[in-house]
């Protein structure tokens, strides 16, 4: 499978920036995935979960909202808010876990929102 160039940006700095073969987003209008040669567009992101996958890797990242733009194998995102669940050790990845959860419960009153999303992340 292509890879393509996936970059998650906040206010406050870069959270990923790599190649991918796959990303699922929390589109306002639903979930979508994106693979390579995906066709050009915008779309708006609710509160919930980016699951990311490379090669050989499997990354999430938790977002309030934002934007995402798909043009030519590149996929760029601009988040209010964002926390990358990944760490070299336990300590590290559950504290990302309970900044994630955190970012997720204070973005939305919508329980299903919260609860899938919260899902996604328990199962990493």
């Amino acid at each position: 499978m292509q890879d393509f160039q996936l970059d998650i940006v906040t206010p406050y700095g870069e959270i990923f920036n790599g190649k991918v073969t796959s990303v699922y987003f929390p589109g306002k209008d639903g979930e979508f995935g994106v693979l390579s040669g995906h066709c050009d567009m915008l779309a708006l992101l609710q509160a919930g979960v980016i699951d990311i996958h490379g090669e050989k890797t499997h990354d999430l990242v938790a977002i309030n909202w934002g934007h995402v733009s798909i043009s030519h194998n590149k996929v760029s995102v601009l988040a209010d808010g964002a926390v990358c669940v990944r760490g070299d050790g336990k300590g590290q990845v559950g504290k990302a876990l309970e900044e994630a959860k955190a970012l997720l419960e204070a973005a939305s009153s919508d329980t299903a929102i919260i609860a899938g999303a919260l899902r996604k992340i328990d199962e990493l």
